[in-house]
């Protein structure tokens, strides 16, 4: 029995399915907020991520990519538990093996805490790139040392910094920044964004040596204008229009998996989905180009 016949429901889906087309992503929903720090209802967002993702049209225009002429498989969610240390080990084991298979995993989630397990699935010579209005440095949170506040930091501890590429930062403590600073973070602000014509090519410099690439987008790194529906809104944010700009920049590499985290249906417009689904779409057509290299 595999790790995702053990571990995961079957519904909702959202499967395409072309003849003779392999998956070009495969869809895993976590649907876990047990940790969160201020708007519960994180668990929601994969579902709702879905019913945006099945109402956009399937094509990306900037990319030239139609997904309906692409295999999508949508292997369900991760069977509900309220442990951390649990969900980080049932999501590392599951993306684990979509990686074994020569799979492409996109994950839904549910809170940021997931990506500790996601990125420790993907080879170490992988760009990580993290787009969030949070540092998640802290070292303790609420009694937790384990949490979407501090994931960042136990990563960083347990494998170093020197992949790791930190965008839409904004929201932090002091001690996050001292802790930043000291490890150097390669870090494009929120501030740098709004400041910088070509913002995106900050980011493809920074690729520049790098093949392949694992993603995490946090959906909060967006200003609550466009993403009011999130965990932890912060304002002073990036549009969703640069953040797509960013993403576009990865055309030509290979993009190894991705997440989608701290969509709050209870907080939403369904703005937030939609925004999420977008990129979800684009993401997944990043994968589609990369594998064609």
């Amino acid at each position: 029995m595999s790790y995702k016949d053990l571990f995961l429901t079957s519904s909702p889906m959202v499967t395409y399915i072309k003849e003779g087309v392999p998956f070009t992503v495969e869809v895993l929903g976590v649907p876990f907020d047990s940790t969160s720090t201020y708007r519960g209802g994180s668990r929601f967002g994969p579902n709702a991520i879905r019913e945006a993702f099945l109402n956009i049209e399937m094509y990306s225009n900037r990319l030239d990519v139609d997904l309906e002429e692409l295999s999508v498989r949508d292997i369900g969610n991760l069977s509900q538990t309220g442990d951390v240390k649990r969900m980080s080990d049932v999501v590392e084991k599951v993306v684990s093996e979509i990686l074994s298979e020569d799979g492409t995993p996109a994950v839904l989630g549910g809170e940021h805490t997931l990506s500790y397990a996601t990125f420790r699935t993907v080879p170490k010579d992988t760009a990580l790139i993290v787009f969030d209005a949070h540092g998640d440095l802290r070292d303790e949170f609420a009694d937790r040392k384990f949490s979407h506040t501090t994931w960042l930091r136990r990563f960083i501890e347990e494998r170093g910094v020197g992949n790791i590429i930190h965008i839409g930062l904004r929201a932090a403590t002091r001690e996050e920044i001292d802790y930043l600073n000291s490890v150097e973070m390669v870090t494009i602000s929120s501030q740098t964004i709004l400041r910088t014509v070509r913002y995106e090519k900050i980011l493809a410099d920074l690729l520049r040596d790098f093949e392949q690439v694992y993603v995490s987008v946090d959906m909060d790194v967006l200003d609550p204008a466009y993403a009011p529906g999130v965990g932890n809104p912060e304002v002073a944010g990036i549009s969703t229009a640069q953040l797509l700009e960013f993403l576009y920049t990865l055309n030509g590499k290979k993009v190894l998996g991705f997440d989608i985290v701290e969509v709050c249906p209870p907080y939403d417009t369904g703005v937030s989905a939609i925004a999420a689904a977008k990129v979800l779409l684009e993401l997944t057509s990043l994968v589609h180009l990369g594998k064609k290299k």
